[in-house]
């Protein structure tokens, strides 16, 4: 499984917890409101996001921008700009830990 794989796994995942539904009930591209989330799910949704993947998240995001697929695509962004500002050093620490860790 590569690195977008997992984040739409884990985004999944957490849409599922949080909105008390299966997988298979899921559509990547419906919002939040068209699954019948709520406001207060929406709060929770962003800040299990930020949890899972250490990126900050505004709530008008999740309401504007309120799908998996879009979600997804937002945290995948923020997580290479941030691969992006790294010093070369820690991009090779970072591999050979992750090469050691398998």
């Amino acid at each position: 499984m590569n690195e977008q794989e997992s984040v739409a796994r884990e985004m999944t995942a957490i849409w599922c917890e949080v909105l008390d539904l299966g997988a298979d009930e899921m559509d990547p591209d419906e919002s939040l409101f068209e699954v019948g989330g709520t406001s207060l799910q929406a709060v929770k949704l962003m800040t299990r996001i930020q949890e899972a993947f250490g990126v900050e998240l505004e709530l008008t995001v999740v309401f504007a921008e309120g799908s998996v697929a879009r979600l997804t695509e937002l945290v995948e962004a923020d997580l290479l700009a941030e691969l992006d500002a790294l010093e070369p050093a820690e991009v090779e620490r970072l591999l050979r830990e992750e090469a050691q860790n398998g």
